[in-house]
């Protein structure tokens, strides 16, 4: 397994240090070109959220392309959502590439950042993103309470992610109405499906359940389905390896 240097609590440090260049962008950015979807996008809807990832610390390099031409092959698929890796350091990924993706689809944008400071949110929702990730691993409770509340202010839809039930409390004490739980433990990087699917099952009825990592097929989706009652499953390097990524969304949508 990689992990070319990624430790999730170096994060707010790599973070701190990309803050001026976030100012300075979200100072020049244009007005945001696309209506904001409001903070229940996902609530209560099936399907898949697609992502453009170009690396990963676990998997290295995955696939190259234009992230605009690659959201377009998503959303013509039938994806829920559209997902953008944004941080460059460790996923290769670009604020740009969530512009170029918010700009060509009509489906909701998730910007898939390690969020540690408003600037941050506001930068996504100016480029098109509709929902934006909080990892609450990286967060105190205080800061992650005070970010969520930032989006829900700017009509950004915060999506929490955790991994362990340990981490759920201080997550269901926001009232989301959708919560991601990550099959990879990012403390370590190590797929730990039964954690994850334990805390999946912990997430109370009437919150919208999504799960990722790990997922490579209609029967995986099945399965963490059986397993969960998830409905949502975010899919990235699946789908960005894959020949006909239209054809495995539509497989998957198909058992959601």
């Amino acid at each position: 397994m990689r992990t070319d240097g990624f430790i999730l609590s170096h994060m707010p440090a790599l973070k701190r240090r990309e803050l001026a260049e976030v100012r300075a962008r979200l100072r020049a950015a244009p007005p945001r070109a696309r209506a904001l979807k409001g903070a229940s996008v996902l609530a209560g809807k099936p399907g898949i959220i697609a992502e453009v990832k170009r690396s990963s610390p676990s998997a290295g390099a995955i696939a190259d392309g234009n992230a605009a031409s690659i959201a377009s092959r998503y959303e013509r698929a039938g994806a829920l959502a559209v997902s953008v890796l944004t941080d460059r350091t460790h996923f290769g990924g670009s604020w740009d590439d969530l512009a170029a993706a918010a700009g060509v689809v009509r489906s909701p944008v998730l910007c898939k950042e390690f969020i540690r400071f408003p600037e941050q949110i506001d930068l996504a929702a100016a480029l098109g993103a509709d929902i934006v990730l909080l990892i609450a691993r990286m967060l105190s409770r205080r800061d992650l309470a005070s970010l969520y509340r930032h989006a829900l202010s700017v009509g950004i839809a915060p999506l929490v992610e955790v991994h362990e039930r340990g981490e759920l409390d201080g997550a269901l004490a926001l009232s989301p109405e959708v919560l991601m739980v990550n099959t990879r433990d990012l403390g370590t990087l190590r797929m730990e499906r039964e954690t994850a699917f334990a805390t999946l099952r912990a997430v109370p009825d009437g919150v919208t359940r999504v799960c990722a990592s790990g997922i490579e097929s209609a029967d995986d989706v099945r399965r963490a389905h059986e397993h969960t009652g998830a409905r949502v499953f975010l899919v990235g390097t699946t789908l960005m390896r894959a020949a006909d990524p239209e054809r495995l969304i539509g497989e998957m949508d198909r058992v959601c």
